[in-house]
């Protein structure tokens, strides 16, 4: 595991997308009770169902592009969802105290593609590239770096939203562009068990 140059990559990945999975999930909420969000109560009246599809949704829809669509690459599509991430964030920044439903919406994306992000990584790729016989061991290493991701986030957001709030989207916009970064370093990795699947078919 140590070893393997992909392991750092996804690790880095999951990262970011640590920072942009709790960046959202958890402040969005915070965000619409400080700030009030006329015309878009729904989006945090039902904050807790709407994460709960769009996490469904973008973890199969992440996977099926994935593997029907890319041959079961996981950098494309995580690449893919990193860009329309790091476009979310900057209509965010634009529309942050103009427009409540597009912020609503913005959020609520964001979660559906960092969501499909973190599904591929943490538990698809972690176990393509940990082996067979260290798979949990991979995924979990690979999924400490999401709650190192969500740690920082934590502590600056913590302190950046009270000077502004106009420093969240801001302040996440670089992470899903370091996500694209990352994830266009294995854009054409596959694991050889992989390879050696796709030459038979």
């Amino acid at each position: 595991i140590f070893t393997n140059p992909i392991m750092y990559t996804i690790a880095a990945v999951e990262f970011t997308s640590g920072v942009m999975r709790n960046g959202i999930m958890q402040w969005y909420f915070i965000f619409a009770n400080e700030v009030k969000q006329p015309g878009a109560e729904f989006f945090l009246d039902h904050w807790g169902i709407l994460l709960c599809i769009t996490g469904i949704f973008g973890g199969f829809t992440a996977g099926f592009v994935s593997d029907k669509i890319f041959h079961s690459r996981r950098g494309p599509p995580v690449a893919i969802n990193s860009a329309v991430m790091f476009v979310l964030c900057l209509v965010m920044a634009i529309a942050l105290f103009k427009s409540p439903v597009i912020v609503g919406i913005c959020c609520i994306a964001i979660s559906f593609f960092v969501i499909g992000v973190h599904s591929l990584m943490s538990g698809t790729a972690a176990a393509d590239f940990g082996g067979r016989k260290a798979t949990a061991t991979a995924s979990g290493i690979v999924d400490g770096c999401v709650y190192l991701g969500s740690g920082l986030q934590s502590i600056c957001l913590g302190f950046l939203t009270t000077k502004s709030w106009a420093f969240w989207p801001i302040f996440l916009a670089p992470f899903a562009l370091l996500g694209v970064f990352f994830a266009l370093r294995m854009w054409k990795s596959l694991p050889e068990a992989t390879k050696r699947y796709l030459k038979n078919i």
